[in-house]
C-alpha cells in the first residue's frame, strides 16, 4: 500500500492519480481540506503520536510526504509552527517509516539554496535564506538520519498543473487574467517550472526503483516568473498587458526569495532514461490547456 501524506494538496493529488493509474492501492491524508474524491483520512502532521499510529495501523510499503506548511512568509512570522510541521512532522514520519520498513519519499524545494548561482544540481551545497528554506534543509537531514540514509529526497520547484483547489501560480493567474485583473509578476525570480503530472510520474518511478538520496525532479526549461506568466497568457489566449513585470523587492515580502534558482535534472534523466518525464513549461502549458478543455467539454454534456 502507498500512503500519501498531504494528498489533498497539488503534489499529493497528482501522486494519488498516478498511483491509481498504475492500479496500486493507496491512501491519502488531509489536514483542513479533503479532496472531493479518493480514499482519505484526516491527519495533523504536527502530532507525532497520530503519525506513528497511522503508519502502524496501515503498514504501507511506501510513504510519500508532499505535505508541508508552504506559506513562506507565514513561516517567517511563525517559525515554531513551521518547525512543528516542516521538521518535527517529517522526523516523526521518517521514524515510523523506518520502524515499519516502509520506503520514505520526502519532497523538498530549491528554497534550500540562496538563489545566487542556480540552477543547482544535487551536489550543490545548501544555503537557505528563509525560515522555510532552513526547515526544508533540516527536514531533509531528519529524513535521511531517521531512515539510516534509505530515504528518497525529491527536490522540485514552481509546480503547476491540474489541481482541485486551484491554488498554484498558473491556475491563479489564469483566473485573475480571465477576470480582467492586473497581476504583478516578478521578472527577477528565475526557476525551472514543473508540471505536476511529470513530477508524480517520475517520483513513483524512482520510488518503485528503490532509489535513495537526493533527486531533482523539475522542468527542463529555465525561465523567470514573468516569462512563465506571459506563456500562460499566450497559451490560454488571455490579455498579456494585464501582466505587470516587477522586481521582487517591490512586493515587500517578509521572507527572502532565491532569485537565480531552479534545478538541474540530468541525474533523474540518466537514472530513469526513457521512463523520465521532464517537460518544458510551454509543452506542459499546452497539455494543461488540453486537459482543461476536455474537462469543460465533459462538464457541458448532459
Amino acid at each position: 500500500m502507498h500512503l500519501v501524506i498531504g494528498a489533498s494538496g497539488q503534489v499529493g493529488g497528482a501522486l494519488l492519480l498516478e498511483l491509481e493509474r498504475r492500479k496500486l492501492i493507496c491512501l491519502g491524508t488531509y489536514h483542513n481540506h479533503k479532496a472531493p474524491v479518493g480514499n482519505f483520512e484526516k491527519l495533523d502532521l504536527s502530532h507525532a503520536e497520530d503519525v506513528a499510529a497511522l503508519v502502524a495501523r496501515t503498514r504501507p510499503l511506501y510513504i510519500y510526504v508532499p505535505a508541508s506548511y508552504t506559506n513562506v512568509d507565514g513561516c517567517e512570522d511563525d517559525p515554531d509552527k513551521s518547525f512543528a510541521v516542516n521538521v518535527r512532522g517529517v522526523q516523526a514520519i521518517a521514524a515510523a517509516a523506518h520502524q515499519h520498513r516502509a520506503k520514505l519519499i520526502y519532497f523538498s524545494s530549491d528554497y534550500v539554496f540562496d538563489g545566487t548561482s542556480g540552477p543547482y544540481d544535487e551536489l550543490a551545497p545548501v544555503s537557505p535564506i528563509s525560515v522555510y528554506g532552513r526547515h526544508k534543509v533540516e527536514a531533509e537531514q531528519a529524513a535521511m538520519k531517521e531512515t539510516e540514509d534509505a530515504a528518497l529526497i525529491v527536490r522540485t520547484t514552481v509546480v503547476f498543473g491540474p489541481e482541485w483547489q486551484q491554488k498554484n501560480f498558473v491556475l491563479r493567474l489564469i483566473k485573475q487574467l480571465s477576470e480582467g485583473r492586473e497581476v504583478p509578476v516578478p521578472d527577477d525570480q528565475i526557476g525551472t517550472p514543473t508540471f505536476n503530472r511529470d513530477l508524480a510520474h517520475s517520483t513513483v518511478e524512482l520510488a518503485l526503483g528503490d532509489q535513495t538520496g537526493i533527486f531533482n525532479v523539475a522542468g527542463e526549461d529555465l525561465c523567470s516568473r514573468y516569462e512563465l506568466a506571459m506563456a500562460v497568457a499566450e497559451t490560454f489566449e488571455l490579455d498579456e498587458e494585464l501582466i505587470i513585470p516587477v522586481q521582487t523587492e517591490m512586493l515587500a515580502q517578509k521572507a527572502k526569495r532565491p532569485l537565480k534558482a531552479g534545478l538541474k535534472v540530468d541525474k533523474v534523466k540518466e537514472v530513469l532514461a526513457r521512463n523520465a518525464r521532464v517537460t518544458g513549461f510551454r509543452e506542459a502549458l499546452e497539455e494543461l490547456h488540453r486537459e482543461i478543455d476536455e474537462l469543460e467539454s465533459a462538464g457541458g454534456e448532459d
